[in-house]
């Protein structure tokens, strides 16, 4: 049977002197300090496993010719950077060249994956967002930034908002930035969360929350909730993350329990500002802001099943039934997509496996401690006065 190689394999000499301590720049403190890599199933940890030759290296270098891992050097090493540049790559040949016999895409190389990347090369092929730079981005990405770079300066005289104000004069330590430290370079990544209908009274909110990743001059955009389910928050004063710019770096989510910790967005540093529901009335509204707002490193951006149910405590969480990719295909990932933690072991997180990969492979350092800062952004539907919010809202939620 020919060789399926996946994520732990390495070309033998290319793995370092000690493993355990080439995972500490990788993992969290909570996570095992045993040398394995996380996978995806439900208590699925992974050891190293050399192999002959040099075929990882060789992997990852056609990946890097064709355009898929543009910032990684090739070291011959299966690792998590790798794994999202496969998969993307096979995602990428599912939804848009519509080969749907490669599979679901699951990161492991095999045959049929050996042979599209070997046809991408004799054709020389790149995928579509190759096209488009920071410098030369698509119409829709200039469009999202010049909204927000108005939305900044609608608040640099005066915040327009109660939360903006309090924000503002913050004087703690915390990842929520003022505004005139909110930065909207191109060349960044970006992440925005478009808040709907937070002044709804509910117990138990829905998925139907609009988020938009900007990176390397492509829009995707992703639906799932900004807001908390009082129900998963297990307190009446659950957190609602306040707008404004948020500093996140890459991480790990669920970090308690070993068999289903997995990769998310965490607070960069002491925590972003958030505001509790003092009003006890799962609705965030002003009266709220009367308590104050204070940091919390908890809030990450994190999965949230397929969508039927809001998986948040006062995280932002993606679903994985569908996306809409960079040149406005909505993707269907609902035959592969997991409704829960027990179905990873046959299914995936489906589109925000799309959302970690496309971030993975982007951002100019790796998924470690040290990593890329991500900026994640949250306004309400009403700050942008674009018609694309709302619409493309519900053609995802719908």
């Amino acid at each position: 049977m020919p060789e399926v190689l996946k994520l732990g394999k390495f070309d033998e000499g290319a793995g370092p002197t000690s493993w355990t301590a080439w995972f500490r720049q990788w993992h969290a403190d909570a996570m095992p300090a045993d040398g394995r890599f996380r996978g995806e199933a439900d208590g699925e940890w992974i050891s190293p496993a050399a192999r002959p030759g040099g075929a990882v290296r060789e992997l990852q270098s056609r990946l890097q010719r064709i355009g898929f891992l543009p910032h990684a050097e090739p070291d011959g090493i299966f690792d998590y950077r790798t794994k999202s540049a496969a998969r993307l790559f096979q995602e990428y040949v599912r939804s848009v060249e519509g080969h749907g016999d490669i599979g679901a895409p699951d990161g492991a190389v095999g045959p049929k994956t050996l042979g599209d990347l070997e046809r991408w090369e004799r054709d020389g092929l790149r995928p579509y967002w190759a096209a488009a730079t920071s410098a030369a981005p698509t119409a829709e990405f200039r469009t999202w930034l010049k909204a927000l770079e108005l939305f900044k300066a609608a608040n640099g005289a005066e915040p327009i908002a109660k939360s903006v104000e309090l924000a503002e004069a913050y004087a703690g330590s915390c990842d929520t930035c003022k505004v005139d430290d909110w930065q909207f370079a191109a060349d960044d990544i970006h992440l925005l969360g478009i808040r709907r209908e937070e002044w709804k009274k509910t117990q138990e909110r829905q998925n139907d929350d609009l988020f938009v990743l900007l990176s390397n001059g492509v829009a995707f955009k992703f639906f799932g909730s900004t807001d908390p389910s009082a129900r998963m928050a297990e307190r009446a004063d659950e957190p609602f993350i306040v707008r404004g710019q948020h500093r996140y770096r890459f991480g790990w989510h669920k970090q308690s329990d070993r068999n289903r910790v997995y990769r998310a967005l965490r607070p960069a540093g002491p925590g972003v500002l958030v505001c509790r529901d003092f009003e006890r009335d799962d609705a965030l509204t002003d009266a709220d802001l009367a308590g104050g707002l204070e940091p919390n490193d908890t809030i990450n951006v994190h999965w949230s099943g397929t969508g039927t149910s809001n998986w948040s405590a006062g995280c932002q969480v993606i679903a994985g039934s569908r996306y809409i990719d960079g040149e406005g295909r909505k993707v269907d990932c609902a035959a592969f997509a997991a409704r829960t933690y027990t179905e990873l072991n046959a299914k995936t997180r489906g589109a925000y496996n799309v959302l970690i990969d496309l971030l993975t492979v982007s951002a100019p350092k790796p998924w470690t401690r040290s990593g890329s800062i991500i900026h994640y952004f949250l306004v309400y539907e009403k700050d942008l006065d674009l018609d694309i919010a709302p619409l493309t809202a519900r053609l995802l939620i719908a």
